[in-house]
């Protein structure tokens, strides 16, 4: 008995101490360990990755990054780039799927081509709240630091190094990074394009307070600002955060070009609504654009299209919607040409590609390939002179091996066409 006695008092000792060795235990946050791991991604992405171990002197320890950039980056020296930065680059599945969501809807042309970031979110003991979580929620968080080290230190660079275009950042953040991303909109719906939140979590009412008041009196904007926020069947008070929020949003006079737009995914859960919600949300938000530019890529709208003016008209008409300008690009040029193929006159057909490729290395400059496919099309037309003349420019090019096979039957078949 006595043993048993001592054994518990001793217990209850250590279980009144242990708060105060728990609180003796939480690391500093200049503690944490800055330690390279790179992002094991599966083949979703067809550009290319850097990882890095970013330095950060507002945290004082460096986070692992991942910035992937598209096909064809740099290609065009004059062409600007859109900036998707999404937090917890750790949880490989989920972010493998939004890649893949903004390499389908880029490949296309449902949106432009887009550099993306991912940022390693916390391995240490609670590290993750306690970077996505502001301080002013709770002690032992630094949330605020988090969002400097995010928009003095990161996004600073890469607009220097990535050909980033600075009115077309979007950032995006699931559940701790939810809260954080909604609570981005305190200070930075000016510096951005848009915000993506899926499943918010453990947001106040004074927070929620905070924010609507922010959206409120943001204005005026003088280019449009995406809020897009989702919640699902969901754990936590996830739902309850999306309710209070979306509820005080609607019932307030939004500004001119805030654009909202909440969605409830009554039967996902947690984990389920960041690819949901994300793939919806950019298609939304280039809606617009993409909708001018494929107008634009339809020949039936101007089936001997020999000038640039429907290309400029409809460029106006996205750049009023904006208020920034997203250029309808090479990928519209070429849907374009691919339209062409179903129009039944080949005269018109082959004219009208030839001015496309012709206007796409007026505004992008001359490749191999538009040069070959200029020469082939001339070639189907009979005509003999500007055929050779385009395939000259093919061999004053840098061609591979591919390429010279193709102009050497090319040559052929014109050497055979009747003067």
């Amino acid at each position: 008995m006595k043993k048993t006695g001592l054994f518990l008092t001793a217990f209850m000792v250590s279980m009144l101490a242990s708060p105060f060795l728990c609180a003796q235990t939480i690391p500093d946050m200049r503690d944490y360990p800055s330690q390279f791991v790179p992002h094991n991604y599966s083949p979703v992405w067809r550009g290319a990755k850097a990882d890095t171990l970013f330095p950060s002197e507002v945290l004082g320890y460096g986070k692992n990054v991942s910035i992937f950039t598209p096909e064809k980056f740099g290609c065009n020296p004059e062409e600007k780039y859109a900036l998707i930065i999404m937090f917890d680059r750790q949880d490989v599945r989920i972010i493998d799927n939004l890649l893949s969501s903004v390499d389908l809807l880029e490949s296309y042309g449902q949106i432009p081509r887009t550099v993306v970031v991912g940022i390693e979110s916390g391995r240490g003991p609670d590290q993750r709240r306690r970077e996505a979580k502001w301080g002013i929620d709770g002690s032992n968080a630094f949330g605020e630091k988090y969002d400097e080290f995010v928009f003095d230190e990161l996004v600073p660079y890469l607009l220097d190094n990535y050909m980033i275009d600075k009115n077309q950042i979007i950032v995006y953040g699931h559940s701790w990074f939810g809260y954080h991303s909604s609570m981005i909109l305190i200070n930075h719906i000016p510096d951005l394009f848009a915000v993506i939140s899926a499943s918010p979590c453990c947001l106040s009412s004074q927070r929620i307070d905070d924010i609507v008041r922010s959206v409120t009196h943001c204005g005026p904007l003088d280019h449009k600002f995406f809020y897009r926020v989702a919640s699902g069947h969901d754990i936590g008070d996830d739902l309850d955060v999306y309710r209070e929020l979306t509820g005080k949003i609607t019932l307030s006079r939004l500004p001119e070009n805030f654009d909202y737009k909440p969605t409830w995914f009554n039967a996902a859960m947690h984990m389920e609504v960041p690819g949901l919600l994300f793939h919806q949300a950019l298609y939304d938000i280039y809606s617009d654009w993409s909708d001018l530019a494929f107008a634009y890529a339809d020949p039936a709208n101007c089936p001997t299209f020999d000038d640039a003016r429907l290309y400029d008209s409809l460029q106006a008409i996205s750049d009023k919607i904006y208020g920034i300008k997203i250029p309808i690009y090479d990928r519209h040029l070429k849907m374009r040409v691919e339209y062409y193929r179903y129009i039944k006159d080949k005269d018109v057909s082959n004219k009208g590609k030839i001015a496309t490729w012709k206007f796409m290395i007026s505004k992008y400059g001359g490749t191999p390939e538009l040069y070959l496919n200029i020469a082939e099309t001339y070639k189907d037309m009979n005509d003999r002179g500007n055929a050779k003349a385009y395939l000259e420019k093919v061999r004053a090019s840098d061609i591979d091996a591919a390429i010279k096979k193709r102009v050497t039957d090319l040559e052929a078949e014109i050497n055979r066409l009747q003067e």
